[in-house]
């Protein structure tokens, strides 16, 4: 009866560190923070879609397409960025139709997204979009650079994408 009563404790006591150990590998190997492996597999899969090569005619491409995770927020991204001499309006109107064409659904549309001066800019998208991607949700943004820092001549499309669903435009 006394080994019983030693035995058990013992046990319960082991299997709870295990427990505590596992919970704690799991979380210094992502599993709180940065991109976990589901992640990152998404992150080519979104520099592939076709979309990110469609632009209006007079629009060139500039740089390279870039894709990758973001370990702050855990999601995973692509984008191109295009140099545009024609009104921005048009360009907005070009990817409001190209969009709906392969699927996106508007979420929402602000032309004119710059924040106030002084404030923390939580939204630069002119227009996002969203639809499934790989099983998930994917987010494409429309925006321009000069909104934030008052360059011109270029815009951005981004899309991101989280297994978890902590992705947005």
């Amino acid at each position: 009866m006394k080994l019983k009563r030693v035995v058990v404790p013992v046990l319960v006591g082991a299997g709870g560190m295990a427990v505590v150990a596992a919970t704690a590998v799991w979380a210094l190997s992502g599993g709180l923070y940065g991109c976990t492996d589901a992640d990152q597999e998404l992150a080519p899969v979104l520099a592939s879609l076709s979309l990110l090569d469609t632009h209006p005619s007079t629009t060139q491409a500039r740089d390279d397409r870039y894709s990758g995770c973001d370990e702050d927020d855990g999601f995973a991204y692509a984008g191109q960025h295009y140099r545009y001499t024609t009104p921005r309006a048009d360009v907005l109107a070009f990817y409001s139709r190209a969009a709906a064409a392969d699927g996106w659904r508007l979420t929402s549309a602000d032309p004119s997204p710059a924040p106030a001066p002084g404030s923390l800019a939580v939204d630069t998208s002119a227009l996002c979009f969203e639809k499934p991607v790989a099983g998930t949700t994917a987010h494409l943004s429309v925006w321009f650079p000069g909104d934030l820092d008052g360059s011109a001549g270029t815009y951005g499309l981004d899309v991101t994408a989280s297994r978890d669903g902590s992705a947005w435009c």
